[in-house]
């Protein structure tokens, strides 16, 4: 099966190491990068940032996000907020569901909770919240920008996949995540050795996590620079698989 492979470009040594093993000889294995890695986001603006704050609601207070959460997240953001708030630390919380789709659910979880809270697809919020529930296409990016610390969705149990970090990573914020990132294994491996990002298993320690970055501000700028200091070292895949590609295209000339 693997004979009539030419070359094979995994994203990790992890990987590299299940293709030897499944026999594809070690000449063949280039180990680029993940592609993924090779992004730019364009930053906001001081005013634009500002702007976009009023909009969801907020003032200048420090924001937790939770990015791409799914089924069950949205309950442990809220309940960490409700133990940051009795700590008396003063933040808000950005939500923005992985499916759109969800805002009844996700309305109703944190109706329930007592925070006020506004969803974004019904326009500028009328007045200051604690909760805003991002349930639009395509901000992501924009709105990871504003938080102070951002939570990974798809990672708490049940689920164990994960969704990506890299975005946040590259915009040099502290990561919090759980422990099912399957999908993003070495990535989130690396961040947690390099000291950007804390796995995290239910809301008390998503509580416990997020009061440490926000209350120290040495801690949460380490963290910070770990994030980007490891997004610069690992561009360049794109680079490097279109060198690879090109050479061996090269050769059947």
């Amino acid at each position: 099966m693997l004979g009539g492979i030419t070359r094979v470009l995994p994203c990790s040594e992890h990987d590299a190491a299940r293709f030897r093993e499944l026999g594809v000889p070690a000449d063949r294995i280039s180990t680029t990068g993940n592609i993924k890695l090779d992004l730019t986001i364009p930053p906001l603006s001081t005013s634009d940032q500002a702007q976009l704050r009023g909009e969801l609601g907020f003032g200048n207070e420090p924001i937790l996000l939770g990015s791409s959460t799914w089924p069950g997240e949205e309950r442990a953001l809220v309940g960490a907020l409700q133990i940051l708030r009795r700590s008396g630390v003063d933040c808000r919380l950005l939500l923005v569901p992985r499916h759109a789709e969800r805002r009844a659910d996700v309305e109703a979880e944190v109706r329930a909770s007592g925070f006020s809270f506004h969803l974004r697809s019904r326009g500028a919020a009328p007045q200051p919240i604690d909760i805003c529930v991002a349930d639009t296409t395509g901000e992501l990016r924009k709105l990871t920008q504003l938080a102070a610390v951002v939570f990974v969705g798809k990672s708490l149990p049940p689920h164990e996949q994960g969704q990506t970090p890299v975005e946040a990573a590259a915009l040099g914020k502290p990561l919090l995540f759980g422990p099912g990132m399957t999908n993003f294994f070495a990535i989130a491996e690396d961040l947690v050795k390099n000291g950007a990002a804390q796995i995290v298993a239910d809301e008390k320690q998503i509580a416990a996590a997020a009061q440490r970055i926000l209350c120290d501000s040495s801690a949460r700028a380490a963290m910070a620079e770990a994030a980007r200091v490891w997004h610069r070292a690992n561009q360049g895949a794109v680079g490097r698989t279109l060198e690879i590609v090109q050479a061996e295209l090269a050769k059947g000339r």
